[in-house]
């Protein structure tokens, strides 16, 4: 069977869909004839990149066929729509494709089914009208100008209708779609007019390997400054937006302070992270290799997610495979990862109070952190790549059960 995946992001330059794609290539079958359509990444932040280290990462049965370039800005995902708009149907017909497998950036937004002649399966990675939702929700809950947003959740707020109307065409067309979670197939049926047959949930994975407990005896020659540190250690490793709540966990950190002494750690692209009165206890580093976050994960005592809005988050399922205590909201198909009080601590979006009351428990309850660390790490051991690309590809062979 020969694969076509449509791309904005491929590993290690950017977040988790690009991780995503990654280890799906990585995973799927030998026999599988994989073409990765992609921008190529040369700047994310301040961060260069050379643009090709994904190659190293694919195995032989893979390619990656680079349409224009992409740097951190918003209008990248429309030029690389109308750039597979124009390269697909080529791509198409001289690699004999059988089928297109986009993710949800709607790289295909201007290409059919029905005129390419080939099934199209998209992975939702999130819903549009539930992310602008979000990003409205937490201006109000921090308190936020909208000229303090990132320049990407800024825009999507000015081109809320236009996303909106996208968001409307595109499922409109007769698309097969992965669901990386249960709470995702609910929303896809609440908003859009898809058939039900037509979604099949492939929960998303982790590499056990890569993402371990053990890697706290490595740590020291990535972050050494920050494995010296005789505190607990919080961990935020995100895009840094006001919907991944932000300010919201900035607004707790002060009150934690005052009743525990700790270090917040701050990884991810995105906005710089609001004025504070503790440059003592914030370390902000930035975007960060994604083959380096295993070390970050692993030196941390505590990851928090106060985010508004999700699906099934990587960044979770690594943090919960590095044995590392987890704070989330209760958003999206993050409880069907974490049980409250079993494998980690779930609070309501927006709420300090509940980040304050979490975080200061688990900081000085050494017994429930070890607890909640042990079970996160053991609840997640059947989420692997192996199995979703075992299962994605039992998906294709059932949408295409005659290809070569």
């Amino acid at each position: 069977m020969n694969i076509l995946i449509l791309t904005s992001e491929l590993s290690p330059g950017w977040g988790g869909i690009g991780t995503y794609v990654t280890e799906l290539v990585r995973n799927l079958p030998d026999e599988m004839n994989i073409h990765v359509v992609t921008p190529k990444r040369t700047q994310l932040g301040s961060a260069k990149l050379d643009g090709y280290e994904a190659l190293t990462r694919l195995p032989e049965n893979a390619q990656v066929h680079y349409l224009g370039t992409a740097r951190d800005t918003f209008m990248h995902y429309s030029l690389f729509q109308l750039a597979c708009r124009v390269a697909v149907p080529g791509l198409v017909k001289k690699y004999s494709i059988d089928l297109i497998h986009s993710q949800n950036t709607m790289p295909d937004l201007f290409l059919s089914p029905e005129r390419l002649g080939l099934p199209i399966v998209t992975t939702v990675h999130s819903m549009e009208d539930e992310r602008l939702s979000a990003i409205r929700t937490a201006v109000t809950c921090s308190e936020c100008r909208l000229s303090e947003l990132e320049r990407s959740e800024r825009m999507s707020l000015m081109l809320g209708r236009v996303l909106h109307a996208a968001g409307r065409m595109y499922y409109r067309d007769s698309r097969y779609y992965v669901a990386v979670s249960q709470w995702t197939k609910t929303q896809i049926l609440r908003h859009q007019n898809v058939d039900a047959k037509r979604i099949r949930v492939i929960y998303n994975g982790v590499d056990g390997r890569v993402f371990s407990p053990k890697n706290a005896s490595r740590a020291r020659g990535a972050f050494p400054e920050l494995v010296d540190l005789n505190v607990p250690k919080v961990l935020f490793l995100s895009r840094v937006t006001a919907s991944k709540g932000i300010y919201i966990l900035m607004k707790a950190i002060p009150r934690v302070l005052d009743k525990v002494d700790a270090h917040f750690i701050f990884a991810g692209p995105g906005m710089k992270l609001p004025e504070h009165q503790h440059p003592n206890n914030v370390t902000e580093l930035g975007y960060v290799d994604h083959r380096l976050t295993p070390f970050l994960y692993a030196l941390a005592d505590a990851f928090v997610l106060p985010s508004f809005y999700e699906n099934f988050p990587l960044s979770i399922l690594e943090a919960m495979a590095s044995g590392c205590a987890v704070v989330a909201s209760d958003v999206g198909g993050i409880s069907e990862l974490i049980v409250h009080e079993q494998n980690g601590l779930l609070v309501r979006s927006g709420n300090v109070d509940d980040i304050v009351d979490a975080l200061t428990t688990l900081l000085c309850d050494d017994a429930l952190k070890t607890t909640l660390a042990h079970n996160a790490r053991r609840s997640i051991c059947n989420l692997d790549w192996k199995g979703v690309a075992a299962d994605m590809s039992d998906y294709y062979q059932t949408i295409v059960p005659d290809a070569h």
